[in-house]
């Protein structure tokens, strides 16, 4: 008998991902980006919430400043923001330091009012003061009809 000799012809080894290691990677993948996503949603979720709690105070700085229960009238003086309030006989002071604008009284202390400002102007003509405020990179702009005392310094 002859021996069947069988030739055995060796499989070359191709190259390559297997599929589990394939699927691996796309799980990987798509858990990334919803991760992602999800740190992308909650960032826009602080800013718009920023832009908010920013836009309330102003409405709350515009409305003090406007608001009958002191009426407010402008004070002229030198290089000074002053108003009087016939309400409260009293004399108060707008002023803007360290990125933060004040309101004082007569009293020691004051009552901060904008935080985070970066630049602070004022101008009155024709019974209207207009305020223009930089805060957090937006631009902040109110006109306010109010009457002018002249008073002794």
């Amino acid at each position: 008998m002859e021996h069947l000799k069988l030739k055995l012809n060796k499989v070359k080894k191709v190259s390559g991902f297997t599929l589990i290691e394939s699927i691996s990677a796309l799980l990987i993948s798509a858990l990334a980006f919803s991760v992602l996503a999800v740190a992308i949603k909650s960032s826009n979720t602080v800013v718009k919430q920023t832009r908010t709690s920013d836009d309330f105070e102003w409405v709350q700085f515009v409305d003090l400043i406007s608001s009958d229960n002191l009426s407010l009238e402008y004070v002229t003086g030198k290089n000074l923001i002053r108003f009087y309030s016939p309400t409260k006989n009293k004399i108060y002071r707008l002023f803007y330091k360290d990125n933060l604008i004040r309101m004082t009284g007569v009293e020691l202390g004051y009552i901060p009012l904008l935080y985070d400002v970066h630049s602070f102007t004022t101008k009155y003509e024709n019974s209207t003061l207009t305020i223009m405020v930089k805060m957090k990179g937006r631009d902040y702009i109110c006109h306010i009809v109010m009457p002018k005392r002249k008073m002794d310094n």
